[in-house]
């Protein structure tokens, strides 16, 4: 067999292997640890596994330097990422193309208050114009910062963690946190002179999703059919059920006075994700939060 012979032989089984090398997904790695973080990557996990046979092997693949959700949004266009968890707003379906699946079925739009323990004038609340006669504290990051001032409440802009502080010294009377992360989030914080107001929660139409830089369509259908197919499987539900956070998440918001808020960034593409929220929810023995709310910050 000639040397030419070899060489043409040599290509075709490199080309082979690599039509059949598995695709590479680039996802980020967030900035904060906590278990919602690794059900996203699972959630995605199963996503990708229900349309493997018609598109292809997949492996995810972390990108190695932790960025916060307005960097994993640009780590898109700049060819960094191919994926963004982020919390869904008119501007950013304008930026990038939206895949509308409500990860934690609807309970980040549902914000249950930090106050101090000795407090007893803000568990009286019962409707938003008794609580705007309190001051809140939000980290000026996120979009429930502008949720709360486009709601007539008085914010006070600060970061995560020194939020706490702001109410412990008394610079603020509420810190509104997701009814899934508030209890992991507060041991981590170390306030044990704060605790969780009871009696009301603020909902508001807000969800967490995933985004794909635009033009990458043939990825945001994968993720799309994936996503649908776990959804109606049953699998998505099944391992969302299974997380401690959720199942205490879902008693956390029982019994309580919703006081509901605009949110005038979710635009009819955000809402789709709460589309999904009843049959996620459907046959659980507890309450089903509003279909229009879902995010770590």
């Amino acid at each position: 067999m000639s040397k030419r012979i070899l060489a043409v032989l040599c290509c075709a089984v490199c080309l082979c292997g690599n039509a059949n090398a598995a695709q590479i997904l680039r996802a980020p790695t967030f900035t904060t640890t906590h278990a919602i973080i690794d059900y996203f990557y699972e959630q995605l996990q199963l996503a990708i596994e229900a349309t493997q046979e018609d598109f292809g092997e997949m492996k995810v693949v972390r990108v190695k330097i932790p960025v916060e959700e307005e960097r994993q949004l640009r780590n898109l266009n700049d060819n960094i990422a191919d994926i963004a968890w982020a919390t869904c707003t008119r501007e950013r379906n304008e930026q990038y193309t939206p895949v509308a699946v409500p990860f934690t079925a609807g309970l980040f739009g549902i914000r249950l208050a930090v106050v101090r323990e000795e407090d007893s004038n803000i568990t009286q609340v019962d409707s938003l114009e008794s609580l705007q006669s309190f001051v809140a504290v939000q980290s000026s990051k996120w979009h429930d910062y502008l949720v709360l001032q486009q709601n007539g409440i008085t914010v006070l802009a600060s970061d995560r963690f020194s939020a706490y502080r702001a109410i412990e010294r008394g610079l603020a009377d509420f810190y509104p946190r997701g009814a899934v992360e508030i209890t992991e989030e507060m041991e981590q914080a170390n306030v044990p002179k704060l605790s969780i107001a009871p009696g009301f929660a603020l909902r508001y139409p807000m969800f967490f999703i995933i985004y794909v830089k635009k033009g990458n369509d043939a990825l945001a259908e994968r993720l799309n059919t994936g996503f649908a197919r776990t959804l109606e499987s049953g699998k998505y539900k099944a391992l969302l059920s299974e997380k401690a956070w959720f199942v205490e998440a879902q008693q956390l918001v029982q019994n309580r006075q919703f006081i509901d808020l605009d949110n005038f960034q979710a635009n009819a593409a955000c809402l789709k994700a709460g589309e999904y929220v009843p049959a996620i929810l459907s046959q659980d023995n507890t309450t089903a939060p509003s279909p229009n709310s879902d995010k770590p910050d």
